[in-house]
């Protein structure tokens, strides 16, 4: 592989897509600056101020609203705007592990601060993330820990705990289960925002987002939680939730299943047990860090494998954010925004626009982030790929270049970026390489009839023309299966 090739996998992997416009970026540091500017993400500027509470305020209206899916438009707006992908890949990653939807939360700013927690916690060690998760109010509702007291522990989090989140199927029982419930009766929430009423919810709200106070933090009471005595895998005291979290985290089974799921999240199924067992070791012995850990991953011989480059199936943010991001259209966008604009300032309409786009192709693919389907999250690989989802995917390209309106700003930015191609040829060539994309020679040749057809080089002239070409040639390439691997 060339340097080029191994950038653009690496960035596939651990970013949100490849493609001239990222490697560009990129291919000054190399390789290993590549993987240790991803990886080491602390040390770049985010290149996103946009607070989120600037979409939860319209202009000319001083309600604060608190709908989860403004949530989700911001979420959109920093996966296509951020410097820091892997950040944001590894945040999505622990959003399916540690599954909350807002179909149940309903409330943003819960929402909001469990997707923090994972954004912030999520690359460091996985007993403090695990922690840490477990107390966010949006974890707490969603899995009936508010309602579990002394006497009648819920279980809902506990068996969670166990099958998804460290140990996995097969490795507790059902008395485990049992115990672990009681030791997580008395946590709960305060609902600092709901307690003086809701003729006061504004102007709470508004006081909470000044002072950058939690409007539903996590509380404990002592009077609801059973303190007696349980025995959770194999150990008995009079534990805490803390203490299960602890023992749960460090069980030498959690090691081996986060293994396996960061790993065919970030480079492909069924991996060899041996590869597995080597990772994992590593894993434990270094107090479960998460981000060595994908080091590990990138050093390893699999990684580069044939098994693994351009293998994986794209899922919906793959597919739609990388395609956006390899527009390059990021500063526009950010320049957008007003410099003086406070988390009180109405977002304006076209950022607000480009979210709703980016969410609303990931939706018509199966993906509605914030949203999962249930707590197990969604399914990854080859269940991103349908008769319905293929269809939606070939059509984005339309949605994408502004068919059938009078508004091609897309295809504007790209006409600006391909130069002046001699022929079709070329022109599709440049798309290509834009598009991180790697088809045979046959279907290579159909784009460029599709190219022809549309008008050539020519069509370069307009932004209209333009448009009609750019969406020509890119419902051909989003049908070629390979487009979906990366």
């Amino acid at each position: 592989m060339t340097n080029d090739a191994r950038i653009a996998h690496v960035l596939r992997r651990l970013g949100l897509g490849a493609g001239d416009f990222e490697l560009a970026q990129y291919r000054p540091l190399g390789v290993e600056g590549t993987i240790d500017r991803l990886l080491n993400y602390e040390k770049v500027d985010e290149g996103f101020a946009v607070s989120p509470w600037e979409l939860c305020f319209e202009p000319d209206n001083a309600m604060f609203y608190t709908e989860v899916p403004r949530m989700l438009s911001w979420w959109c707006l920093r996966l296509l705007l951020t410097k820091r992908p892997f950040q944001e890949k590894l945040t999505l990653f622990w959003h399916d592990h540690f599954a909350v939807s807002g179909a149940k939360v309903e409330f943003g700013p819960m929402m909001l601060g469990y997707l923090e927690t994972l954004r912030r916690r999520g690359s460091g060690d996985f007993p403090t993330l695990l922690e840490a998760v477990a107390k966010e109010p949006a974890m707490l509702f969603f899995l009936d820990t508010t309602a579990s007291v002394k006497g009648q522990p819920n279980e809902n989090f506990a068996r969670e705990l166990f099958e998804l989140f460290t140990l996995g199927i097969g490795h507790y029982t059902e008395a485990d289960i049992r115990e672990a419930a009681r030791c997580f009766t008395g946590w709960g929430i305060r609902y600092l925002v709901f307690e003086q009423g809701g003729e006061k919810l504004q102007e709470v709200a508004k006081e909470c987002l000044a002072n950058g106070t939690p409007m539903t933090p996590f509380a404990f009471s002592p009077d609801l939680h059973d303190d007696g005595e349980k025995t959770v895998l194999g150990l008995k005291g009079r534990h805490t939730g803390e203490d299960v979290l602890r023992i749960a985290a460090r069980h030498p089974q959690t090691a081996r299943h986060l293994t396996r799921k960061l790993w065919e999240f970030f480079a492909y199924p069924d991996p060899e047990p041996a590869l597995i067992d080597r990772l994992a070791r590593g894993f434990a012995e270094n107090g479960l860090r998460i981000k060595p850990l994908i080091r590990k991953f990138v050093e390893s011989d699999e990684f580069w494998s044939e098994r693994c480059v351009r293998r994986q199936i794209k899922s919906p943010v793959d597919f739609t954010v990388a395609i956006f991001r390899q527009l390059g259209a990021a500063d526009l966008i950010r320049g957008l925004r007003p410099a003086n604009a406070k988390p009180t300032t109405p977002l304006v309409k076209p950022m607000r626009d480009a979210a709703g786009a980016v969410g609303g192709l990931m939706f018509q693919q199966g993906m509605l982030l914030l949203y999962p389907p249930d707590v197990g999250g969604w399914n990854w690989g080859p269940a991103w790929i349908s008769a319905e989802s293929m269809a939606h995917r070939i059509r984005s390209a339309d949605l994408i270049f502004g068919i059938g309106t009078n508004d091609h700003p897309v295809a504007a930015i790209l006409m600006s970026q391909i130069g002046k191609p001699r022929d079709s040829a070329e022109l599709v060539d440049g798309l290509l390489r834009r598009f991180d994309a790697e088809i045979p020679v046959a279907k290579r040749k159909l784009l460029v009839e599709a190219c022809d057809k549309a008008g050539g080089a020519g069509a370069l002239a307009k932004a209209d023309t333009a448009a009609t070409l750019f969406a020509s040639v890119c419902r051909l390439l989003f049908a070629a299966p390979e487009f979906h691997l990366g």
